[in-house]
């Protein structure tokens, strides 16, 4: 049977609110045969689910089944979309039209927005919170009304309620992007909150990331003054559409939310009495008047990915050696609690969130503390109003945690009255890994949960300190992303992002947005006058709009080229390279510029003496600017004070080595982006290019016999990885590579950067059987020390918790889990190939080593299920994978002549290469003994 399923537009299910004119559709398809292709499709398009009038029908088209682009009559705003497909094969099949799927245009144009930014406050202190504005109007609905759509965005964040009902499940709008040049608006279906007649509209504004704390220490980065706009459209039987918009006539006070930050927390004193605000017929007499505010609509986006609350844990209660009292939600998320309560009046229940116990089992911020005290930090203060029994959840705050330590709280505890949530970006989970190690599964887990922990609207590096999206810490994880989760539409977002702030220079921040640096002027000069804080003052040493000491740092900039090529490699979307393309010029541009600079610090070496073909070989070295390196490496943890001294001499002596080696590959991917593009003459110059940097690379950094940089591992797994290295050499830094990971005992001594790659390269040539050990390495510096620690996500360092029972940082940081994807690409095998990328071609080729008896992988690619197994049995080894309609693999499974020539009665098409039988197949599902 032949048949077509997951409808998404533009990567979504059923979006409301697109601004994109000509939308992408993509579809999978199913069938019973093997080796199904589909030759063809037929789109047709409607304004109704039933079809009766269609106003584009594609025909039988040949084709694919990915980013087919809407081309009916041309759209409008508002317009609602109902769309089927129906597909043929390569076996002359034909199917059914499949379930219909629907989307519908947002306001395309400026001059859809009748409605006008309202500010609801007068004067505001910047030094303090400020209690949350609601906003209300009561409003009339006419009989035969047919539908109502409400558009709304914020400076700041909202939630909205008719007749008293919130609107949305979407959690955190509108957002965090680059607020000036992209602020999202989200459009929902409100027909269902309506009645004819009285209805009320309230809206509650928190101070979210637009004015409360970004980064590690600053807050009001974008203004001092929340806003609101909003409008709905009502639809009627007689073709009538009334627009019901914010304007003068809405009115504001404040309620019982006094205070609400995203890291410090709220405060809320149930006692203010505003039940029934936003219900009609509020008597709002003392409520005052908003103000009217021009801030225009030209820099509105459509949003795509929902915030949305995921799953729920129950609390175990214990009381700590210090006499505290404290739940243990037994995995540490980014979310919040949702508490039942009952007391008297004024009592006031504080909750603190936190990750870990000390070593002697106490409640514990330590570990998050250097910068200084956590002080005002994750805190929620809930006041009763004594009446009856009341449930809290914050309004618009977020917190990492295990932990919750409960002050206060009246009468007899019990865990059914607090539940969990946590709370991420609406991804589709599409990757799972499992095999005979324990600890490797849960390894798997922790780096899922540390991703979900941090994927919540922009990458950031833990969900707790800092929340802030680094760049380096984005690129070095995207390709473990897509493994886990369907990354597409949060990476795209976040990459215009990225570009929106990118700076003339072509420099990269390395926050996005950036939040090591001010977006506000007016913030800015308030600051530098009275500033007392030494992190503040450096990050006030640069004006808005230029870039600070610690941007356009190599590892870190290059996500403007490193993230969409692994969009690109893994969907196959060459959308988000065109896109992308400039910003990734820009920067390989910045970094051509700042390697042609002169470091007079390494005035005396070699390159800066020595021409080629009558240039300089310094011009390919990029000894200049501020780099981050290799960050955090597992024997060189330092004190706060020692990585502040680290930073200042970075800046006048760059890391040539490093960021040699990312000019050098960013510049090849650039090269081969270009060419993907059909832009000829950049891609040859970029290909030149990044010659002339592998020519320097070989001749000052590797010596002749694969010696990099004595005792540490990153470099050789960099030049592996990034193709640096001429062909002769690579087996012998490769050797070197393993001898230095045996000399630290099967140890890591790796950083952020290079960790992603280590056991890719040391397998891929030759050395699997080391590339296992470490990963199976149990003692600190590894993956599975902190496993064995009881931890259930990732650590920001190796040693999070020392064996001693000290800790270090962050206990929730994605990015030592990019291992991940050796366990996709490597143990099991599976792996895109950017000449048929999204998996439309793909390899299967597994590593089998170490411990491990069996293990299984399923990922949801774009076209459908693939799965990959391999079983250790005493007749050998029973491989199982499973590829998809619509793709085709090959296979590489070790194995002999022997084996070639069963196989050859089996599979059309079968080979034998370097100790592996190659077998191309078509879709259908697969059982192989070796």
């Amino acid at each position: 049977m032949l048949g077509v399923y997951c409808l998404r537009t533009e990567n979504l299910n059923n979006p409301l609110g697109l601004d994109n004119k000509s939308p992408r559709l993509s579809w999978k398809i199913k069938s019973d045969d093997q080796n199904v292709i589909q030759n063809g499709y037929q789109v047709q398009a409607s304004v109704s689910v039933g079809f009766e009038q269609l106003f584009w029908d594609s025909g039988k088209v040949l084709g694919r089944s990915q980013r087919i682009v809407y081309s009916g009559l041309e759209l409008k705003s508002m317009d609602r979309v109902f769309w089927r497909v129906k597909v043929w094969d390569n076996y002359g099949n034909e199917s059914a039209f499949g379930a219909p799927a629907f989307f519908e245009m947002g306001l395309l144009t400026g001059a859809d927005w009748k409605a006008k930014w309202i500010e609801p406050e007068d004067e505001v202190n910047p030094d303090v919170y400020k209690p949350a504005p609601y906003i209300r109007k009561d409003f009339h609905v006419r009989t035969g009304l047919v539908s109502a759509k409400a558009y709304m965005t914020a400076r700041g964040l909202y939630k909205f309620y008719l007749n008293g009902t919130e609107g949305t499940d979407h959690l955190f709008t509108p957002g965090f992007t680059s607020y000036y040049a992209r602020l999202q608006y989200q459009a929902y279906d409100v027909t269902h909150l309506l009645k004819e007649g009285a209805n009320a509209w309230g809206i509650i504004l928190g101070d979210g990331w637009w004015r409360g704390s970004t980064g590690v220490v600053l807050k009001n980065n974008f203004g001092y003054k929340v806003a609101y706009l909003g409008q709905l459209v009502l639809s009627y039987e007689d073709g009538s559409r009334e627009i019901i918009g914010s304007d003068e006539s809405f009115k504001t006070s404040f309620g019982p939310l006094l205070k609400s930050d995203l890291k410090a927390g709220e405060i809320n004193d149930a006692r203010i009495d505003v039940a029934g605000w936003n219900m009609a017929g509020f008597n709002d007499s003392a409520w005052t008047a908003v103000h009217i505010k021009d801030y225009g609509t030209d820099n509105l986006v459509a949003s795509s990915l929902p915030v949305r609350a995921r799953e729920k844990f129950s609390p175990r209660i214990i009381v700590t050696p210090n006499g505290e009292t404290v739940l243990d939600f037994g995995q540490n998320i980014a979310g919040w609690v949702e508490m039942k309560v009952q007391g008297d009046a004024g009592t006031e229940v504080i909750l603190v969130h936190g990750e870990t116990l000390d070593k002697n089992g106490d409640f514990t911020l330590a570990n998050l503390e250097h910068t200084g005290p956590m002080t005002d930090f994750q805190e929620i203060h809930y006041i009763l109003n004594g009446q009856s029994e009341e449930t809290y959840r914050p309004y618009f705050a977020i917190f990492g945690f295990r932990y919750v330590l409960l002050k206060n709280y009246p009468g007899e505890l019990k865990a059914e009255q607090f539940t969990a949530v946590s709370i991420y970006s609406d991804m589709e989970e599409t990757g799972d890994f499992s095999c005979s190690n324990p600890l490797i599964n849960q390894l798997v887990s922790n780096s899922r949960w540390s991703m979900k922990g941090n994927f919540m609207e922009i990458p950031t590096d833990c969900p707790t300190r800092e929340r802030a999206g680094w760049t380096g810490d984005a690129q070095l994880f995207a390709r473990t992303a897509t493994d886990f989760m369907n990354v597409y539409s949060f990476y795209e977002k976040w990459l215009a992002d990225l570009a929106a702030e990118q700076f003339p220079s072509g420099a990269v921040a390395s926050t996005v947005p950036q939040v090591l640096g001010f977006h506000s002027v007016d913030e800015y000069e308030r600051v530098i006058k009275n500033v007392a804080n030494p992190m503040v003052a450096m990050l006030a040493s640069t004006k808005p709009g230029e870039p600070g000491y610690l941007d356009g740092s190599a590892g870190w900039g290059d996500a403007a080229v490193i993230a969409p090529w692994t969009m690109y490699l893994c969907y196959g979307d060459k959308s988000i390279l065109e896109r992308q393309y400039d910003s990734a010029k820009a920067w390989v541009e910045y970094m051509r510029t700042n390697a042609e600079n002169r470091n007079e610090h390494y005035k005396d070496e070699a390159y800066y003496h020595n021409n080629t073909d009558g240039e300089l070989d310094a011009n390919y070295v990029w000894d200049t600017m501020f780099h981050w390196g290799e960050w955090l490496e597992a024997d060189t943890h330092q004190s706060t004070e020692q990585l502040g001294a680290e930073i200042q001499t970075r800046m006048f002596r760059g890391d040539p080595l490093t960021a040699t080696a990312y000019y050098g590959y960013s510049t090849r991917l650039l090269s081969e982006i270009a060419g993907i593009l059909g832009k000829k003459e950049d891609s040859e110059q970029y290909t030149k290019l990044y010659e002339k940097i592998k020519r320097v690379y070989n001749h000052y950094f590797i010596k002749e016999n694969g010696e990099i940089l004595e005792g540490r591992q990153a470099p050789y797994v960099r030049v592996l990885a990034f193709d640096l290295a001429y062909e002769e050499r690579k087996q012998a830094i490769a050797d070197r590579l393993a001898e230095l990971v045996v000399e630290q005992d099967y140890h890591l001594n790796t950083g952020f950067l290079s960790t992603p790659f280590i056991l890719h390269v040391l397998a891929e040539h030759g050395y699997s059987d080391v590339a296992f050990r470490l990963l199976e390495q149990e003692s600190s510096p590894s993956w599975l020390y902190a496993v064995t620690k009881g931890a259930t996500t990732i650590w920001e360092s190796w040693k999070g918790v020392s064996p001693e029972g000290e800790l270090t940082l962050s206990l929730n940081h994605y990015s030592y889990g990019a291992v991940c994807n050796f366990l996709f690409e490597g143990v099991t095998g599976v792996r895109p190939l950017i000449e048929e990328p999204g998996y439309k071609h793909f390899v299967i080729k597994p590593w089998l080593g170490g411990t491990l008896t069996h293990a299984f992988a399923r990922y949801e690619s774009p076209y459908g299920t693939i799965e990959s197994s391999w079983k250790k049995t005493d007749g050998g080894v029973d491989y199982r994978f499973v590829v998809p309609a619509n793709s085709t693999a090959t296979f590489m499974l070790n194995g002999s002549e022997k084996d070639l020539h069963r196989l050859q009665s089996n599979f059309n098409y079968v080979s034998y290469i370097n100790g592996r039988v190659i077998c191309e197949v078509g879709s259908g599902i697969y059982h192989i003994m070796l």
